[in-house]
């Protein structure tokens, strides 16, 4: 019987529609193919990532002199990383196209040229969108205004990104081929994630999921979960943020995907190195090396960060300006400024404070000319491990000013930063100021019952303590065998939210002795602060200091005296240092100090006097009259 085939103006149709499962049906292992149709079947092939197979066909029908593969042959090494063999492919050819082909060859040619950070990318891609705007097709314009986007949130200029997709978004949903509307899709998720918009980007992100999942496109797929990654961190959701990843990495590279692959193993190594997995994120970064010979500039940070919380700061320091000057040379500004950012805490980290000072501020001036929804993405993602190079900044006149310039508002430094992303395995973190949470290996634990945090804290502070005990400090005016029963509840709300094992019971029958397993790691954040106030780290204590100890717990006798301690210690420290700088005529440093005090303790009105009367010295009339509204607040 006769093989029957689809009649090629069908094939043309099904292709134009973007059904290129249908052209490959159609095409694919079918003998005697023309030039066109070796084009057709080599372009499918190309746009729905088999790169593996789109080769062949695409040469082939170069050679026959279809120049439309020789456009998308560009194209085809461009996808697979092939950026230099791309770029002198397309010079190549541009010297004699024409019409639709020239202005498709310029488009790929100016985002080659964007990949490896040369010069003429959006003069090109300027250059193809008016020339498909004389053509009369609004289409195709409006998927270049698209890659323009593109360019733009490379850049970081969000705001043009956004205008320009905001143009594309509408034209390209009236396509019956929804491949550049997805396309697009995937970049307003990204321009969103960096605005730090991540409501609005896991609504996008559904739209185009739903588009993806009609065409079938696990390629698309692969890019989707890439950015639902970057949501899962930023939103603090780091447990299925490394699975993820890690399912990622693996699938990308199965299907032959780098920028994926890439982009998979970059942030699963700058997680495992943040949790101090130094060894397997440096297994996981040889992965990427052997799967790429250029890193990108992310990727470079990355390894700078990695060298840094291995202990070698000045080697950070070095490879962290060496990222700068190329993101500069590339006008990549955001890679730019976050290199900066991270050199200068390099030098804070080797205890250089005129460097720091240095490269701080011209960061935080970089950070106070963007957006700042964008500041905070560019912040983000090492911002727990910034936030003591933040509070030095806080407490230093010259810093200060910049510092409330790029970030509006400094006050997140003393309260309501997360700390679940940087706990290494098998810790418990207790936190305990200001709020009272528990995590277990980066997981916070669901804690049913009210006591449940200071049972736990009271027993990291007080080993093989009993029942009555516990019960007599924790809840004093309780009855007694209300108190015993609530006590078990707590013991067994610990047990089932972190471990069965976590507590040991030992001792006599009758008056059994409560500790916490020799297995489990506790880090309390009180005792942190204590710590860094007995080392002289100030500004790292006043960090730490998220707020009052155990504020659910009332009524309790050791926790006032607990609250007492901690506080004494932190504000002694402070008005130490206060002194020494009304002694050293630095005047703007005393208000800086008599604010964080006032943070910590509001009804200190000496230094609320002492804080006005030097500011009237130093500060202008805007503060001024800030702090004397403050001071009638508290007064009245």
């Amino acid at each position: 019987m006769k093989e029957r085939f689809m009649p090629a103006g069908h094939v043309q149709t099904a292709f134009e529609g973007g059904d290129y499962g249908a052209v490959l049906t159609a095409l694919n292992g079918r003998p005697g193919l023309n030039a066109d149709e070796l084009a057709i079947l080599g372009i499918s092939l190309l746009r729905t990532a088999n790169f593996a197979s789109c080769e062949e066909p695409l040469e082939l029908a170069m050679a026959l002199g279809n120049r439309e593969a020789a456009v998308e042959f560009g194209n085809f090494l461009r996808a697979t990383g092939q950026s230099r063999r791309a770029i002198d492919h397309f010079r190549d050819l541009l010297t004699d196209l024409s019409g639709e082909l020239r202005y498709r060859a310029l488009r790929w040619y100016g985002v080659t040229l964007e990949q490896v950070g040369e010069d003429g990318a959006v003069r090109a891609m300027e250059e193809a969108r008016r020339g498909y705007l004389a053509l009369g097709d609004r289409r195709m314009a409006a998927r270049i205004t698209h890659t323009l986007a593109a360019s733009h949130s490379v850049h970081g200029d969000y705001g043009t990104a956004m205008k320009l997709l905001d143009a594309a978004i509408p034209t390209l949903a009236q396509e019956h081929n929804q491949r550049p509307l997805l396309a697009a899709m995937c970049t307003l998720v990204d321009v969103q994630i960096e605005c730090g918009q991540f409501d609005a980007a896991s609504e996008s992100l559904e739209r185009a999921q739903a588009i993806a999942e009609g065409l079938q496109d696990a390629y698309m797929g692969l890019h989707l979960d890439a950015r639902r990654a970057n949501i899962m961190l930023m939103t603090g959701d780091y447990g299925g943020y490394q699975t993820l990843l890690e399912s990622l990495a693996e699938r990308s590279a199965a299907m032959g995907e780098p920028q994926v692959t890439e982009h998979a193993l970059n942030h699963l190594a700058n997680h495992q190195s943040r949790i101090g997995e130094h060894a397997l994120a440096v297994r996981t970064m040889g992965r990427l090396r052997a799967s790429t010979s250029n890193l990108s500039l992310h990727s470079r940070v990355v390894l700078g960060m990695m060298t840094l919380r291995r202990g070698d700061a000045a080697g950070a320091h070095r490879m962290l300006l060496d990222v700068r000057d190329e993101a500069l040379r590339r006008n990549a500004m955001t890679d730019a400024t976050r290199a900066l950012l991270l050199a200068a805490y390099s030098a804070y980290s080797m205890n250089d404070l005129t460097r720091c000072s240095d490269l701080l501020a011209e960061a935080l001036m970089e950070l106070a000319g963007q957006p700042r929804a964008q500041t905070r993405a560019t912040v983000a993602p090492e911002l727990r491990e910034l936030e003591e190079m933040l509070a030095f900044a806080r407490l230093s006149p010259n810093l200060a000013p910049l510092l409330e310039a790029a970030l509006e508002d400094a006050s997140h430094l003393s309260g309501t930063m997360r700390d679940d992303l940087f706990t290494s395995g098998m810790r418990l973190e207790v936190m305990t100021l200001g709020q009272e949470l528990v995590l277990r290996d980066g997981v916070p634990c669901t804690m049913r019952v009210r006591g449940s945090v200071a049972v736990l804290t009271y027993l990291a502070l007080h080993p093989r303590s009993t029942r009555q005990t516990v019960i007599t400090d924790l809840w004093p005016e309780r009855d007694p065998k209300k108190a015993a029963t609530y006590f078990r509840q707590c013991i067994a709300d610990i047990r089932e939210a972190i471990g069965a094992d976590v507590i040991l019971v030992e001792g006599a029958h009758q008056s059994p002795e409560y500790r916490l397993s020799s297995k489990a790691t506790v880090i309390l954040d009180s005792q942190r602060v204590l710590q860094l106030v007995a080392n002289g780290q100030v500004p790292a204590a006043v960090a730490a200091y998220k707020g009052e100890f155990l504020p659910n717990l009332e009524a309790s006798e050791w926790a006032d005296e607990q609250r007492i301690h901690i506080r004494e210690a932190l504000l002694g420290s402070l008005h130490g240092e206060m002194r020494a700088a009304r002694l050293g005529r630095e005047y703007r440093r005393v208000v800086l100090l008599a604010t964080a005090i006032l943070e910590i303790d509001p009804s200190d009105m000496e230094t609320e006097e002492l804080r006005l009367d030097m500011a009237r010295e130093v500060s202008g009339a805007a503060e001024v009259a800030r702090f004397e509204a403050e001071r009638h607040r508290r007064m009245n």
